[in-house]
């Protein structure tokens, strides 16, 4: 059957935050048959991925760092990506689980054999691994998208996207293009300004900044953190309590939006004084549609001589640069892709089988429906993390996760300690959710714009509708009539 004859408890596929999570929480309950699966030589995920020059989180480092372990080390307000990244190794380390890391084992496909109630699993290396549940970690934004533009293989110089940083590139004196000015855009520009000739950034659409205000910690205020861990959590509250404040902008309230729209154009405005640029970063929709960013520099960057933002639009590459939709030729020796990731479909690639052999791409061909945006039906012990629905807009992310660790956690304890081979969440309690949440997603500011990250085309299917507090609410117990139990 497997490489050692063994059916696990768990088999963790992801070592980035939710699978970290996912393997303390089992941890925390005395489980210790499980393994994480990763597919890379390191754990961390997202954090481990994007090594862009100023990658940082846009969450504060307080909230962005999981309840039950305060971190005293942090050295900013808002952290970095190669300290979040020790961060995450910190808890690999405190709570033993490199013994249970297989690295370099990239998940290839599974099968659930009903008879015996486990999960097979094979990777691209070749093993073969059982487990009597399957949870998948593995986030929303892991697949870089690049469009396919016209001619793109013509071009000589060299391209990357964002999240495959070319460390071995010396962008100094180069003509440099970034297509796009998202959330990784707004950071990497700023410190690539001052090496470069000459910087086009190509804006399909403005967005909503807000001023982030980051800083330093002090020696002393981190000797504070670690003598009383409480000033931690209180900065864990309050910012979770502030953050609050930005759901109304997920909503349609008119004096929120208005308040904060006006907060986004004061810091605009503090800056941009070239009447042309201003209006190319003003944007045309309404506050919260999209992703809000965050920052203090991407403005005062944009304003330098060298750097112009392009809104022509993109017809296709040529060997030396790209001509624009204007037919204005810019000569270029780097084009750096800031245009995010294939959110969805998600499990994008993966061969998941559930009962009866249905593949899991095919029960989600005309929806993507689940149950807690963590399971299927017809898929048996079968989790997922950071899944359908469980994006936060407004929040860290990780509020959500820790939920899920604990809910995955409790439905394995039930199966266990009932001596049950699976649990198959109802096709009706299903339809329910999902029915619930999309009536819901009517009344957010997502449904004001044609395109974004969060939809599958008319299908706002990655957020979660209300605040990370209701979400919890429901995940602290395991409502065990949604759910068919197989003896």
């Amino acid at each position: 059957m497997t490489a050692n004859h063994r059916i696990y408890d768990a088999l963790i596929v992801g070592s980035g935050f939710s699978g970290i999570s996912m393997a303390i929480s089992l941890k925390k309950r005395g489980i210790q048959s499980f393994l994480i699966l990763e597919k890379a030589k390191d754990i961390g995920g997202t954090w481990r991925d994007n090594t862009y020059p100023g990658a940082e989180c846009d969450v504060p480092s307080a909230l962005y760092s999981y309840s039950f372990e305060p971190f005293p080390g942090w050295k900013k307000k808002w952290s970095d990506q190669p300290q979040i990244l020790e961060y995450l190794r910190f808890n690999v380390e405190k709570n033993g689980l490199n013994e249970h890391i297989l690295f370099e084992k990239e998940f290839s496909s599974s099968q659930f054999i009903e008879e015996e109630g486990y999960w097979e699993v094979k990777t691209q290396q070749g093993d073969t691994y059982a487990a009597r549940f399957l949870i998948m970690a593995i986030g929303q934004l892991h697949h870089p998208k690049v469009p396919d533009f016209k001619g793109k293989e013509t071009f000589k110089g060299s391209a990357w996207h964002s999240a495959r940083w070319n460390h071995d590139i010396d962008l100094n004196g180069k003509r440099v293009a970034v297509i796009g000015n998202a959330a990784s855009a707004i950071q990497f520009i700023p410190k690539i300004v001052p090496q470069v000739q000459s910087l086009t950034v190509f804006q399909r659409s403005a967005k909503w900044i807000l001023p982030k205000k980051n800083a330093l910690y002090s020696d002393k205020d981190r000797r504070l953190h670690q003598k009383y861990p409480s000033k931690l959590r209180w900065a864990r509250h309050s910012n979770n309590t502030f953050n609050g404040l930005f759901y109304h902008l997920m909503g349609q309230n008119k004096f929120w939006k208005k308040l904060w729209q006006s907060v986004s154009m004061s810091h605009l405005k503090k800056t941009v004084k070239d009447p042309e640029l201003l209006k190319k970063l003003t944007p045309d929709y309404p506050m919260g549609a999209v992703r809000v960013l965050l920052s203090d520099e991407y403005y005062p960057a944009l304003v330098k001589d060298n750097v112009e933002v392009n809104v022509e639009g993109l017809s296709h590459f040529v060997e030396n640069g790209v001509i624009t939709s204007s037919g204005n030729k810019i000569p270029l020796d780097i084009i750096i892709y800031a245009t995010g990731f294939e959110s969805h479909p998600f499990l994008k690639g993966l061969d998941i089988c559930g009962l009866n052999g249905q593949s899991i791409s095919n029960a989600w061909e005309q929806s993507t429906e689940t149950y807690l945006g963590m399971t299927t039906a017809g898929f048996p012990n079968f989790f997922m993390m950071f899944g359908p629905n469980t994006n936060l807009a407004h929040s860290s992310v990780l509020l959500m996760i820790e939920s899920q660790a604990h809910y995955i956690a409790e439905c394995l304890d039930l199966v266990s300690g009932k001596s049950l081979k699976y649990m198959d969440v109802k096709p009706d309690v299903q339809k329910t959710f999902t029915r619930q949440v999309n009536e819901r997603m009517k009344k957010t500011a997502w449904v004001q714009i044609k395109n974004s990250w969060y939809k599958d085309g008319d299908v706002i299917i990655n957020n979660w509708p209300g605040k990370a507090g209701e979400y919890q609410k429901l995940t602290k117990a395991v409502d065990e009539s949604a759910y068919t139990f197989c003896p």
